[in-house]
C-alpha cells in the first residue's frame, strides 16, 4: 500500500516548478529530464534518496550521484567531449544504414563491423538504425504485375479517376497461414520494402466484402477457389448482411466490385451475377489489391493477429471472425475515401504498383 508520503510525492511531482538560475539541455531526452525532477524534489528536502529513486525509476546510488554533480558545478549539461565515445563515425553510419536497406539484419552488421571497430554489439546496431529514422517491419509482398495487367491498371485508373464510390461493395478473398512468420527487415517507414513474390497456397481461406455503407458475411473454405465454389459464396453472402447509414430504400443500390481473376469472370459465375448483382464493375483489373479497400481490412485483421497466440486451426477461424465483427467502419471509410488518391497515384506511375 503506498504511504501517505508516497503519495504527496506523487501529488508534488505532477505540478513541478521551473528551475531557476539552472543551466538546462536545450531540449532534454528522458535521461535530462530524469535528472531534472531528481534536482527539483532534492532542493524541496522533503524526501530521502529512496522515496526519490521509486518515484523517478532510477537506482538509489543515481540519485546520490546526480546530486553531488549538481552541487559542484551548479549545472545539468553534459559538456561536449563527455559521456560514451561513439562507436561508428558518421561514415560508417551512413554505410550501416544502406546495408541494412538492402536486407542485413542487425546480427548480421554486428559481426561485421566489429571486425572494424573491435567489438559492436547488436543492440548498438539496432540503436543506430532507429536513431537514422530506421524500424524493423515486416516485407511486404506483392504480385508480379505482367505488361497486360500495367495497360489495363491504367486505363481503369483514369476512366474511374471521378467515380462514386458510395454503393460499392469491395469483395476478394484472403489466405491466412497457421503459425506463418513474417519476414522484417530494417526499412524507413515512409518507404517499404517490398518483395515480389507469386502467389501460394495457404492454410484457410476467406471470403468477404464491405463498402461506404455495407459488410457482408465471411465464408471460410479449405478447398481451391473454382466456379462452382464461387457461385456458392456468392449465393450465400449477397446481398450483403450489415447495411451503415443508409435509409432503407437504397439498401438494394450496392454494385459488386471484384477484380477480373480468372475464377470471377467464368460463364458459370458472370450467368449468377447477371441475376443477383447486376450493378458490378465488369473492368476491375486482375491483381490489383491496391485498388481493392478490402485489402485494407484483410491487412489490419492480419496485423492484430500476429500479436495474438493461435495454435489451431479453429482459433484462427475464431480470430479473423472476431476481428471482422469488431470491424472499426471509420477504417474502410478512410479507404474509399482514398480511392482517387490511389487511382492519380497509378496513373503518375504509368500503370504500376502504388503505395497503398
Amino acid at each position: 500500500m503506498m504511504s501517505c508520503h508516497a503519495t504527496y510525492l506523487k501529488h508534488w511531482m505532477i505540478t513541478l516548478p521551473m528551475l531557476v538560475g539552472i543551466e538546462l539541455n536545450p531540449g532534454p531526452g528522458e535521461a535530462e529530464k530524469k535528472r531534472e525532477q531528481i534536482i527539483l524534489l532534492k532542493q524541496t528536502g522533503k524526501f530521502t534518496n529512496q522515496e526519490i529513486a521509486e518515484q523517478v525509476g532510477a537506482h538509489r546510488n543515481t540519485i546520490t550521484n546526480t546530486w553531488k554533480r549538481f552541487k559542484k558545478k551548479r549545472s545539468l549539461k553534459t559538456k561536449k567531449g563527455q559521456g560514451r565515445k561513439r562507436k561508428l563515425t558518421k561514415k560508417q553510419e551512413k554505410q550501416l544504414v544502406k546495408k541494412a536497406k538492402k536486407g542485413k539484419d542487425s546480427p548480421e552488421l554486428a559481426r561485421e563491423y566489429s571486425q572494424k571497430v573491435g567489438g559492436i554489439s547488436e543492440r548498438t546496431i539496432q540503436r543506430e538504425l532507429r536513431r537514422e529514422g530506421l524500424r524493423y517491419l515486416v516485407v511486404e509482398k506483392k504480385d508480379l504485375l505482367t505488361n497486360d495487367q500495367i495497360q489495363r491498371r491504367l486505363k481503369f485508373a483514369r476512366e474511374r479517376l471521378n467515380h462514386d464510390w458510395k454503393y460499392a461493395i469491395f469483395t476478394d478473398e484472403k489466405s491466412f497461414q497457421l503459425g506463418a512468420s513474417p519476414h522484417n527487415s530494417w526499412q524507413d517507414p515512409n518507404e517499404r520494402v517490398t518483395a515480389e513474390v507469386k502467389r501460394h497456397q495457404a492454410k484457410v481461406h476467406v471470403w468477404g466484402g464491405v463498402g461506404l455503407h455495407f459488410k457482408t458475411k465471411l465464408y471460410f473454405f479449405h478447398e481451391n477457389l473454382n466456379a462452382t465454389l464461387m457461385c456458392k459464396i456468392l449465393k450465400k453472402n449477397l446481398p450483403p448482411e450489415h447495411f451503415y447509414g443508409l435509409p432503407p430504400r437504397c439498401h438494394d443500390k450496392w454494385i459488386l466490385v471484384q477484380d477480373n481473376d480468372p475464377k470471377h469472370r467464368s460463364k458459370l459465375v458472370t450467368e449468377l451475377l447477371d441475376k443477383i448483382a447486376p450493378d458490378r464493375l465488369p473492368d476491375f483489373p486482375a491483381n490489383s489489391p491496391d485498388f481493392n479497400v478490402i485489402e485494407d481490412v484483410w491487412s489490419f485483421i492480419g496485423r492484430t493477429l500476429e500479436h495474438k497466440t493461435i495454435n489451431t486451426m479453429s482459433q484462427l477461424k475464431a480470430g479473423i471472425k472476431k476481428e471482422w465483427e469488431n470491424l472499426d467502419i471509420q477504417l474502410v471509410h478512410n479507404s474509399v475515401q482514398s480511392m482517387p488518391r490511389r487511382l492519380q497515384e497509378c496513373i503518375q506511375l504509368k500503370g504500376k504498383r502504388t503505395s497503398y
